[in-house]
């Protein structure tokens, strides 16, 4: 198992038809108050601490920094009480299970999600995936604001666990977003991007990556993209 495949979760692997959108805007809310400005920003591919930072510029990064914990604490408590929705309205999309199952005898799995660690864990228990991704060996959106530094850290834990390296072309990034692609390609991992997010092939397209697909659905398909 000389690979490490690193994971985003949301518009990758699943959705939660919203839900966790809106359980992080108010746990926004609940810690910098509700009559704070809030600036409206894009989610996709960014992680949960630059959203903030972006969402509240008032903040500044040392602000924000400060009460990142606070915020995590929050998020994962309201995602907590939305357990139930979750499992019943969120969406694992096609080919995904069957794919990580496939991929499990021949590399290391583990989420590299713009996510805090407390909600990638929650969304992928309520979608039955917990058990085919080390998340001990992933990267979070509270580790780090900035997407293209979570590799590193990915790879570091991924090594302590498994008693070797990953570097290079061993780590694959497989995500929805040019964020995905331009996080990988800053590392010098390979990038397979995926069209079951907001952006179109043409748009990913333009970004480069190493392989493109439509979705996952086809498995022999998705493992030679990602295993190349």
């Amino acid at each position: 198992m000389d690979r490490l495949i690193l994971w985003d979760v949301d518009g990758t692997l699943l959705t939660t038809d919203g839900i966790a959108a809106e359980a992080m805007r108010a746990a926004m809310r609940q810690v910098v108050g509700p009559s704070a400005s809030m600036e409206r920003t894009s989610y996709a591919g960014k992680t949960d601490w630059l959203i903030i930072r972006e969402s509240f510029p008032s903040l500044g990064g040392d602000g924000v920094a400060e009460r990142l914990h606070e915020f995590a604490a929050a998020y994962g408590a309201g995602l907590e009480l939305q357990r139930a929705a979750l499992r019943e309205r969120s969406q694992v999309f096609p080919g995904v299970s069957a794919l990580l199952e496939a991929l499990r005898a021949t590399a290391r799995q583990a989420p590299l999600t713009g996510n805090i660690a407390a909600a990638a864990r929650i969304k992928l228990e309520c979608t039955g995936l917990l058990h085919l991704l080390d998340l001990e060996a992933g990267a979070y959106g509270d580790d780090h604001y900035d997407r293209a530094a979570l590799v590193p850290i990915a790879a570091r834990r991924a090594a302590g666990r498994y008693g070797r390296a990953f570097a290079g072309q061993q780590i694959i990034i497989v995500g929805d977003t040019p964020n995905d692609i331009a996080c990988g390609k800053a590392n010098g991992a390979r990038t397979v991007a995926v069209a079951t997010g907001p952006y179109s092939r043409e748009d990913l397209a333009a970004h480069g990556p190493d392989a493109l697909l439509s979705d996952l659905g086809d498995t022999d398909a998705a493992l030679a993209a990602i295993l190349g």
